[in-house]
């Protein structure tokens, strides 16, 4: 059983506890009278930044609050990004007023139809602004290729009236919400704003000033505080970033910062305690203690860990003659868990067996470490906490001796195939140039 990284849908798939805080969060963005405003949904990679937003979109939908979701991270160049979140908003729009338009009478016909022209224009605006970019593949249906063409020609004759247009632009997405929401109010949400390179991310937020900042608006911005804080800096100071004036520049933009609330470790386990296909270790204290301490309260991290447990389990049931042990499966865990968090020991391991051994013994008998043990523990902090947490020595828990030299060799050489790369090789793997994590899409986040 593989457990994929995607986030819930709505209110009724909520695992972690979302819902009471999403209800309180749409209540509030309901009352809100002083439009537009910007909500940050703050969370660090994996803690479940886009199952909360869609919890709170599945909410709002039941109260007849029109939404828009956008993910800017499929967009790599900072002109493609701003133009996709315009087209996209307008886009949306559009269908839902032409579904109206023809249900509607003559008056509401007459009155969709007004507004459809001016999305229309809209679309032309913003794909003039694109300045001879592929615009047509991103106009989503609302303007042809053609007509882009057509547009650039028309809107760069001096003196014409849809070259002014440009400047009203804020003025028209209003009456366009206006009207989209009879007076009420569109909430829009961002998603992975982290994922995006520095420059992608930092135009999304100017975008939603320069262009949108005028309509009756809730924009719902989902990010890592630090990381875009970070990329803000960079964005004034690209040599020496101040990450002061990053912070500043985000307390400008984010009206109400929203820290999303900590999943507990409890509703974790109840949800995937059964998604583990040994029948011995998903109930195990011991199993269970590893994850906690490995990866805390990280739903994202923790269903990564249980995919490879399970492929880990049945690659070792291969050979029917010689099914794995509980204890082997415990070592399996643990071994995954150090890959995951401590490559570096990880790895060590595989050349020298016995450091388990030795680092087992430093900590109980309260011994030091020396030479490359030394160093190696220096160079990954936290692994003789973890590894002291699964010590046979430790009471309270029926935890395994350390491992022989032939069993990590095994396990190492499985775990080489299930275990996926290691965290630090996958958050440089997909990440952007920069550095900013970009682990794949949030399950529970």
């Amino acid at each position: 059983m593989l457990l994929t990284d995607n986030p819930i849908q709505g209110a009724d798939g909520d695992r972690y506890g979302f819902r009471a805080h999403a209800d309180v969060l749409c209540a509030a963005i309901v009352a809100t009278e002083d439009l537009p405003l910007t909500v940050g949904v703050f969370g660090p990679w994996g803690t479940g930044k886009s199952s909360f937003m869609k919890v709170c979109q599945d909410l709002l939908r039941k109260r007849s609050v029109p939404t828009v979701w956008f993910n800017p991270w499929k967009y790599d160049q900072k002109d493609e990004i701003w133009h996709a979140l315009i087209q996209s908003v307008l886009t949306e729009i559009a269908q839902d007023l032409e579904e109206r338009r023809l249900k509607g009478d003559l008056a509401l016909r007459e009155r969709m139809a007004g507004a459809l022209e001016r999305i229309r224009r809209l679309s032309q605006a913003a794909a003039w602004l694109l300045a001879r970019r592929a615009a047509g593949p991103l106009t989503a249906g609302v303007v042809t290729a053609d007509d882009v063409a057509a547009a650039q020609t028309a809107l760069t004759e001096p003196g014409t009236e849809t070259y002014l247009h440009v400047n009203r632009f804020e003025e028209d997405f209003k009456e366009v919400v206006a009207t989209y929401t009879d007076g009420g109010r569109l909430v829009l949400f961002i998603d992975d704003l982290d994922r995006c390179t520095p420059d992608a991310a930092i135009t999304v937020l100017d975008s939603l000033k320069l262009f949108l900042g005028e309509g009756a608006c809730a924009f719902v911005l989902a990010m890592d505080y630090q990381v875009v804080a970070e990329a803000a800096a960079r964005r004034f100071h690209s040599e020496n970033p101040d990450e002061a004036r990053g912070r500043q520049y985000l307390e400008k933009l984010i009206h109400f910062p929203y820290h999303l609330p900590g999943v507990s470790f409890e509703s974790i386990v109840r949800h995937l305690q059964h998604k583990i296909t040994d029948t011995r270790l998903a109930g195990s204290q011991e199993l269970w203690e590893l994850v906690e301490v490995a990866f805390e309260a990280n739903p994202r991290r923790v269903r990564r860990f249980v995919n490879g447990l399970n492929l880990t389990a049945m690659s070792l049931r291969l050979n029917p003659d010689d099914p794995p042990s509980r204890r082997l499966l415990l070592h399996a865990g643990t071994l995954l868990a150090l890959r995951m968090k401590h490559p570096g020991f990880f790895t060590a391991l595989q050349s020298d067996p016995g450091v388990w051994t030795r680092f087992d013994d430093s900590e109980y008998f309260k011994t030091d470490l020396s030479g490359q043990d030394r160093a190696l523990a220096a160079a990954s902090p936290g692994v003789r906490r973890l590894l002291a947490a699964v010590s046979f020595r430790r009471s309270g828990f029926e935890f395994p001796d350390p491992p022989s030299p032939t069993e990590i060799r095994l396990l190492t050489q499985v775990l080489t195939v299930t275990g996926g790369p290691p965290n630090g090789a996958a958050a440089t793997s997909s990440s952007a140039a920069d550095g900013t994590p970009g682990e794949g899409p949030d399950h529970a986040a």
